[in-house]
């Protein structure tokens, strides 16, 4: 137990998210701090998928002209969460949201038929076996030379 709560800690230590919406990319924020941009569109609130079919959906995910999506790592979707809202525990920035559950990317060390999730009602962190729906939210990294412009 100690292990994660130092994880989450570690997680929060690393500050809240420089997101930003992305100029000329319908659908999509950019998170500056990151390096990544994350899908913000009317899917980002509807869907509900298991982890396996969350990996394939990000993976076959075209937003903005962009593909090569993926589910983001633990520490990428705990890093937009604010504890300073609630309904939904997100960064304001963010327009599409459900008040439940998405997945991340994180396989639960200990059991590899469970992955962590993060509850955007309130900011917290579960891990949940990957065969139940959760909503996915996809992220893709910024090409090296977007992210240089962009500091």
């Amino acid at each position: 137990m100690r292990k994660y709560n130092i994880l989450l800690l570690a997680a929060f230590v690393a500050g809240s998210s420089g997101a930003v919406s992305a100029k000329g990319l319908s659908g999509v924020v950019l998170d500056k701090r990151n390096g990544i941009y994350w899908q913000d569109n009317a899917d980002s609130k509807e869907s509900s998928q298991d982890w396996d079919d969350a990996v394939e959906y990000c993976d076959k995910l075209k937003l903005a002209g962009m593909e090569h999506w993926r589910l983001p790592t633990f520490k990428e979707l705990f890093s937009i969460v604010d504890y300073n809202r609630i309904k939904p525990a997100i960064n304001p920035v963010f327009d599409f949201t459900q008040e439940g559950t998405y997945w991340t990317s994180t396989t639960f060390a200990t059991n590899i038929s469970r992955a962590w999730t993060i509850d955007f009602r309130t900011g917290k962190s579960f891990y949940s076996y990957k065969t139940t729906n959760h909503a996915v939210r996809c992220v893709k990294n910024v090409p090296e030379a977007a992210a240089k412009e962009n500091k």
